[in-house]
């Protein structure tokens, strides 16, 4: 792997230094390994938290989990428009992308980057011999932590571009070949295992992966992995009894959804892993997002809502969950108008679950994981494995949220339409639509997405394929790694 460990060991200086200037108090009051030097790093309790520090600021920092990962979850899917003015997203948004495209090569990267932040901890943290871990667990907490955040770097790895190198240590140097699909899942269902049995039931501080974080990335594994009745398991060692489950995290869903997004309520009850952002961290999500009323800035504004899922929202009558996730203003707010609302007489759902800009430095945290999602993924799980009647209670619990009657659905396929649905008009702009669609079955995906229309009524023509359901490897991977080869039709 030489090219990826030297690009790593460069990268890895810009996220440390990132690190040093962003890390939030939430997450530690310990310093931030950018000012620790190779000789004394590494040799005690307070450098591994440090080391730990930087894998978290991956989040915090890498551009996939500061935008990326909402275009490829929503602008691929149904959910929103690519908007802007880069016709690189434009590629990604109409299925015309190739192996070259250059958001396709970022997130390969950043998430390696990421890995590799996760990796250097799990490498040396384990030689660290420190009184101050005596008679506690803190050590193994730690390593618990790095392969949580690992494994959440490759679910979006194995779900985006299918096999994928498995890279476990920062010290590999070879040129690695890319690694089944199912190898991938085995050792995130490792690392998230060994996460699990060592993590606290309550965030050490804001932020910090937990049990109950590691279970529900465990349930979400399981289920794009097509395992069903391990999902449904770790999907009741995250909920509270109400809900049918036996977890202890205290965890609930919060009774106004809109307070999700205010940025009044972070890490909140219904929060099971977020990515912290405070003041002095430069983030643009929002700036590129918000209408310019909102921002008062000339930005062209992306990921700009589907007539598809405005029209959804209004055919449940569910006017609260549309209204928290879009901010409604016609396109003449901004200088470039958001394609394809280009009459500038049609109201243009701009995302809004993102929503104070804060001129470029948003406070706001992205919530990664949350009770809602889980509680649908149960329903998913138990209509699967033919207990469709006792799924039909969880969508309702999430519909009475936001004041809508109970489902009609009763059949075994209706019920899991009405879970697709109901995942859609909840989660959306939260990354996950494309997973959805895909685990449905991939002739749905294909179906749904060549049939949409803009909001003229006129075909939006994707030609999705079979072979465009994962990304391509990036061509500039390939032409550094002779082991890497490409996936079908690119």
């Amino acid at each position: 792997m030489k090219h990826i460990d030297s690009r790593i060991s460069s990268l890895l200086a810009i996220a440390f230094i990132l690190a040093a200037g962003s890390c939030s108090k939430s997450f530690t009051d310990k310093a931030p390994i950018s000012t620790l030097t190779t000789s004394n790093f590494y040799k005690t309790a307070t450098d591994a938290e440090a080391g730990l520090v930087g894998a978290y600021n991956s989040y915090a920092s890498l551009q996939f989990y500061v935008w990326d990962y909402m275009t490829n979850g929503e602008v691929r899917a149904d959910n929103c428009y690519a908007g802007g003015n880069n016709p690189v997203n434009f590629t990604l948004d109409n299925f015309t992308f190739n192996s070259a495209n250059t958001n396709v090569q970022r997130n390969w990267q950043d998430l390696y980057n990421g890995i590799g932040t996760a990796n250097a901890v799990l490498d040396n943290v384990p030689g660290i011999n420190d009184p101050a871990w005596a008679g506690n667990n803190r050590k193994e907490q730690i390593l618990g932590e790095a392969k949580f955040l690992r494994a959440f770097h490759y679910y979006w790895l194995v779900t985006t571009w299918g096999d994928v190198p498995l890279i476990l240590s920062a010290k590999d140097s070879t040129y690695p070949r890319r690694t089944p699909a199912a190898a991938i899942y085995a050792q995130m269902e490792a690392d998230l295992q060994y996460a699990d049995s060592v993590l606290p039931v309550t965030p050490s501080a804001a932020g910090r992966a937990t049990k109950g974080a590691a279970d529900a990335l465990l349930a979400k594994f399981y289920a794009q992995a097509g395992d069903y009745k391990n999902c449904l398991t770790y999907c009741n060692l995250v909920l509270p009894s109400k809900f049918g489950g036996t977890g202890q995290g205290g965890y609930d869903l919060l009774p106004v959804f809109d307070n999700l997004f205010d940025n009044n309520h972070k890490n909140s009850v219904e929060s099971l892993f977020e990515i912290q952002h405070s003041v002095g961290l430069t983030t643009y999500g929002p700036e590129l997002l918000l209408p310019f009323s909102l921002t008062n800035d000339n930005w062209p504004k992306y990921n700009v809502g589907t007539n598809d899922l405005v029209q959804a929202y209004k055919k449940a009558g569910d006017s609260v969950r549309m209204n928290a996730t879009f901010y409604f203003g016609l396109a003449t707010d901004t200088i470039a108008v958001p394609p394809p609302y280009l009459a500038g007489t049609v109201g243009v759902p701009y995302a809004y679950k993102w929503r104070h800009a804060d001129g470029w430095a948003s406070t706001d945290n992205q919530i990664l994981l949350r009770l809602a999602d889980i509680i649908l993924l149960k329903a998913e799980a138990l209509n699967a494995l033919g207990q469709t009647t006792d799924a039909i209670p969880l969508i309702n619990a999430i519909r009475a949220r936001v004041s809508l009657p109970a489902t009609t659905a009763t059949s075994q396929s209706d019920v899991a339409l009405a879970i697709l649905n109901e995942r859609r008009l909840e989660l959306a702009l939260e990354g996950y639509r494309w997973n959805d669609l895909l685990r449905f079955g991939a002739q749905y995906t294909i179906t749904l997405m060549n049939s949409l229309v803009d909001p003229s009524g006129n075909p939006l023509n994707y030609n999705v394929t079979q072979q465009k359901l994962l990304y391509p490897i990036p061509v500039s991977e390939i032409q550094l790694d002779p082991n890497l080869t490409q996936n079908p039709g690119f």
